[in-house]
Parts: structure tokens; C-alpha cells; sequence
């Protein structure tokens, strides 16, 4: 897994998956998305679990912004508190947001993901003896 954080928002399915295969990674991405929301004042309830897939992810984040959406809200704040640019959500989903939220949600967790490697990383590389 040793590749670009960039390359995290291009991987595919399989890929994403491998680290939430990781419990630490997984761990530490629902903690992200999480406070993420909740700052952009969106519920997310995710329950810290062993085993947690993708497409799982996805329902639920999509599910939320439906709700969301539903009650008159914007994505502005958890775009914005999620650090999406404009250049990578025209790239990575197709058409209006709010018409692809199943599109919108995977790019969010795989920008969260990038927050969480990118972390790891500098922590691997700051640790004492390396």
C-alpha cells in the first residue's frame, strides 16, 4: 500500500477496502468522518466495528445526506469540513451532487481516508529509530 495519498481518491472498491481491512486504519476512519459531520452538523452514527465494508460506508453516509437534503439542508458545510475542491468533485461525480449522493459519499470517504494514511504516514516517519 505504499503509493500517493492522491492515488487514495482514484482507488477502486478492493483497494479502499484493504484498509478498512486494517483496524487501526478503520478505526481511525470512522473517528475522522465522524467529527467531520458532526462539525458540519450532520448525525453520522458509526459504530466502531471489526469488520466494516465500503459499500456499507456509502449506504450510510448516503443515507444521511438524503436525510439532509430531504429537510431542506446543503452539502456546503461537509464539503467544505470534508476538504473537497471543486476540481475533485467535477472529476469524481458525474453531474449534480445532490442527483449523485452514492457517488459523492465514496469520494468522501476516501478523502477521509487520505486524511487518516496521511497521518499514519507522518506518524511512521516521526517515530524514533526510523
Amino acid at each position: 500500500m505504499e503509493h500517493s495519498s492522491d492515488d487514495l481518491l482514484q482507488d477502486s472498491t478492493e483497494s479502499v477496502q484493504q484498509y478498512l481491512n486494517m483496524p487501526d486504519m478503520l478505526r481511525d476512519l470512522l473517528l475522522q468522518l465522524t467529527k467531520d459531520f458532526q462539525t458540519a452538523q450532520l448525525p453520522l452514527a458509526l459504530e466502531s466495528i471489526e469488520f466494516c465494508s465500503f459499500e456499507g460506508l456509502c449506504d450510510s453516509i448516503t443515507t444521511v445526506l438524503e436525510e439532509h437534503l430531504a429537510k431542506g439542508g446543503s452539502l456546503k458545510n461537509v464539503l467544505n469540513r470534508v476538504d473537497l475542491t471543486e476540481k475533485q468533485l467535477k472529476k469524481y461525480v458525474p453531474g449534480r451532487l445532490t442527483h449523485s449522493l452514492r457517488a459523492l459519499s465514496a469520494l468522501i470517504i476516501k478523502r477521509e481516508l487520505q486524511k487518516v494514511v496521511i497521518r499514519y504516514w507522518y506518524r511512521k516517519s516521526s517515530a524514533p529509530g526510523t
